[in-house]
């Protein structure tokens, strides 16, 4: 039965406060009363001062939050939730990052880590409901995603594409740190682009149409593109490669069906490239190409390179000999500036390196222990007459033990001047690679010691979301009083010693 509406007044009056100027039972007014209220007042304006700004400033304000910060603003009020749309409607970086929701991952249940992925997939779904803006130069969507989540990640990649996206990055490793080797890979889907899969007819942007209307244009804007734990075939990315003109930079890692790629012509625009962690990667084509860097992580590849100008730097972290790298470099290892080796299977020793003319910064991935080490480490320095910056990665052996090192011959070298040793553990080979760099770099001027752990070079997964042990701090913290004890009175005066 529907209450009168006279019920309906005099409930609503008796739950109104009484008013700041109300009778006290004695007939006068309750200043008392009066001056308790305005002071609660002025302490919820001092309180909540930024409510009255003008929605223009809060706008602002609101920009320069996180997205997820941002948008948890608009359960406030209505006013904040206009404040929202106006931020959102304005914004063109949507970064979904969750990266303390990702690294608590591994330490929930399976019932509550499916909760949190379903959480933030909705998330980006609502955000992408309520953006209105024309335009985005940033989309990056950050967190461990598998194949279930194939349909929205299918809607958010052509959202980015309609948006005209200048940043796209799907970053869907597992736990947000490691390969998804025993996992299944979201695939981008060949359709997506208007491409035939497994046809020799790679892009059908001229007279067949596309499914997708946005495939020939979506990104006619993209300068990165970042694909990790993402399956990619070359015939995706050589779309890429061929149909985005501002394209610089790609980065793929952990694309478990990658094989091959070619990146030849002219017209490809890309100037740094990363291929990285893909374990069925067989071999790559670089050929009369603008790129100025190159890194390759992974596996031992077939990796041909002719007429690259512009490559300046390149880093080869494959098991290979580095005299089949450097076979495979010839064509510019003169003009490279940056150079980065793995060698752990260096089996020469003491060999005669090809001139490395133009190189400035030289990094090289070492087994500690090596009675061999000081040789090795010769044979760069004498064929980098112009060398200014060495950065050691040393990597221990599976049992400590002591011998008798070999030592070559000096080589006094004058433009190296500064030198970083990661993963220094107080070894007789640490000792004796800080004294070989002081006697024969005659310029040095700083050295820098990181006792920490370097990382495997078949792994390059984002440390700063993996949680040291009690054993690892134990071990870092030894490693860095030793280094201490054994180079605070070894290292001269003139050169500034750093301890990490």
């Amino acid at each position: 039965m529907e209450r009168p509406p006279s019920d309906l007044v005099k409930k609503r009056l008796q739950r109104r406060p009484p008013s700041q100027f109300s009778q006290d039972q004695g007939g006068g007014y309750n200043l008392r009363s009066r001056k308790k209220n305005k002071h609660e007042d002025n302490n919820l304006l001092d309180l909540d001062r930024i409510s009255t700004l003008p929605n223009e400033v809060l706008v602002s304000i609101l920009s320069l939050l996180p997205l997820k910060e941002a948008q948890a603003t608009s359960v406030l009020s209505r006013r904040w939730q206009h404040v929202w749309r106006h931020v959102l409607a304005s914004t063109s970086t949507l970064d979904f990052d969750a990266e303390k929701t990702l690294c608590s991952l591994a330490d929930l249940r399976e019932g509550a880590r499916e909760l949190e992925i379903r959480k933030y997939v909705d998330w980006v779904n609502s955000v992408m409901e309520q953006h209105q803006g024309p335009t985005i130069e940033q989309f990056r969507v950050c967190f461990d995603l598998d194949p279930r989540f194939s349909s929205s990640i299918d809607k958010w990649i052509q959202f980015a594409m309609k948006k005209g996206v200048q940043m796209l990055e799907l970053d869907l490793l597992s736990y947000g740190v490691f390969p998804r080797k025993f996992f299944p890979c979201y695939t981008f889907p060949h359709e997506l682009l208007g491409i035939q899969k497994d046809s020799t007819l790679k892009h059908l942007c001229s007279d067949i149409p596309s499914p997708n209307p946005c495939a020939c244009i979506g990104f006619k804007s993209l300068t990165v593109l970042n694909f990790k734990s993402v399956d990619v075939d070359g015939d995706v990315l050589e779309y890429f490669l061929s149909s985005c003109p501002v394209l610089e930079r790609l980065l793929v890692d952990d694309s478990p069906n990658l094989r091959n790629l070619s990146v030849v012509g002219p017209s490809i625009s890309v100037k740094y490239l990363v291929i990285q962690q893909c374990s069925s990667f067989k071999s790559i084509e670089i050929c009369d190409a603008n790129l100025v860097s190159f890194t390759h992580v992974g596996c031992e590849i077939n990796m041909l390179l002719r007429n690259v100008p512009l490559l300046v730097e390149v880093c080869d972290y494959s098991y290979k000999s580095i005299q089949d790298a450097f076979t495979q470099l010839s064509c510019c290892i003169s003009k490279l500036e940056i150079l980065k080796l793995n060698g752990l299977l260096f089996q020469e020793r003491n060999r005669v390196f090809p001139i490395l003319a133009n190189l400035k910064h030289l990094e090289l991935k070492f087994q500690a222990n090596d009675a061999f080490i000081l040789l090795q480490l010769a044979s760069f320095i004498k064929a980098s007459p112009y060398l200014h910056k060495l950065v050691l990665e040393l990597y221990p052996l599976c049992e400590r033990r002591e011998m008798r090192f070999k030592k070559p011959s000096k080589c006094s070298h004058r433009y190296l001047k500064v030198v970083e040793i990661v993963g220094y553990d107080g070894r007789a080979s640490d000792f004796e690679i800080v004294k070989f760099l002081i006697q024969n770099a005659v310029e040095l001027e700083k050295i820098v010691i990181d006792p920490t752990d370097p990382i495997e070079p078949h792994y390059c997964f984002p440390m700063h979301r993996i949680k040291k042990t009690v054993e690892e701090v134990v071990r870092e913290e030894k490693a860095r009083n030793l280094a201490r004890q054994q180079l605070i009175e070894e290292v001269p005066s003139t050169i500034e010693f750093v301890c990490l």
